[in-house]
């Protein structure tokens, strides 16, 4: 799988800086974050890279059990986040800030009236906590099947089938 940047955070540590460019507050009161993490890559030629993101913490309330949550809090840095990634690859170094600019502009236009929309937060929290629900369910059983199988390989192993 390709490496994704993500901010700096205490479960997090990049493997090159980005910059924080700009907050926004949204009308739905959320902050949208805008990070630059371009970076020179061969010669002349760089990776523009353009991260939007919106951090929000959810409540207990938010999952089905108390145990999703205590796993929610252990597993995450206490966070679900809606992010919007956009790279170009070699690009020259005169258009970095161009390109980055656009991508930001065309980015901004398009997706403001969305993610201010009221009830963005509520969908997202509902939409990710579920995704973890059935990721911590998924874990759970692949655990379950394992020891399941050392079980039987244990109660099996000194006897002769054919």
């Amino acid at each position: 799988m390709a490496y994704k940047w993500l901010p700096p955070s205490k479960t997090h540590k990049p493997l090159w800086e980005g910059i924080m460019v700009e907050k926004i507050p949204l009308e739905n009161g959320l902050i949208l974050e805008i990070w630059n993490y371009s970076r020179k890559i061969a010669g002349d030629r760089w990776l523009v890279g353009f991260l939007a993101q919106i951090g929000i913490t959810p409540s207990e309330k938010d999952f089905s059990n108390s145990d999703y949550y205590q796993k929610f809090l252990e597993k995450t840095d206490g966070k679900v986040y809606y992010r919007y990634r956009k790279e170009r690859h070699f690009v020259p170094e005169d258009s970095v800030s161009t390109i980055y600019s656009n991508i930001k502009e065309n980015f901004l236009k398009a997706a403001l009236p969305y993610l201010s929309h009221p009830d963005f937060k509520e969908r997202l929290l509902k939409h990710e906590v579920k995704q973890f629900e059935k990721q911590i369910d998924w874990e759970e059983e692949i655990r379950r099947k394992d020891e399941e199988t050392e079980k039987l390989e244990e109660l099996w192993k000194d006897k002769k089938i054919f």
